[in-house]
């Protein structure tokens, strides 16, 4: 099994949101080992922050993550996490995988600020 992340919160239906600060925050998994780094980037992959990893950080136990995210612009963000393991696999940015077996892909969300 690959190395994966989501967002839980904010999702899609929570927009809009208002500007200021937003946590950020979701879950991190690998078949592998341990998970070492989340990213976060609010504006479609084009750059990444390090997101805050709380404990505990053990091998195939999912790992909390969570960003404070400062917004002072109105518009339409892309929200996307990637973790890396200790293994140092890094999750892909891959297309969706129809069939849903062990996709292991960054799933964007989508979200609004007024």
């Amino acid at each position: 099994m690959g190395v994966k992340s989501v967002i839980t919160d904010p999702i899609d239906e929570y927009s809009p949101l208002s500007r200021g600060s937003h946590a950020i925050r979701g879950l991190a998994w690998s078949g592998c080992g341990a998970i070492t780094r989340v990213e976060v980037s609010v504006d479609g992959g084009q750059t990444w922050h390090d997101a805050h990893l709380e404990g505990p950080r053990e091998k195939w136990i999912w790992a909390r993550w969570s960003y404070l995210w400062e917004v002072n612009e109105p518009g339409h963000y892309k929200l996307m996490a990637r973790a890396t393991d200790e293994e140092g696999r890094t999750q892909p940015q891959t297309k969706w995988n129809y069939q849903r077996k062990h996709f292991d892909g960054i799933v964007p969300v989508d979200v609004d600020v007024e």
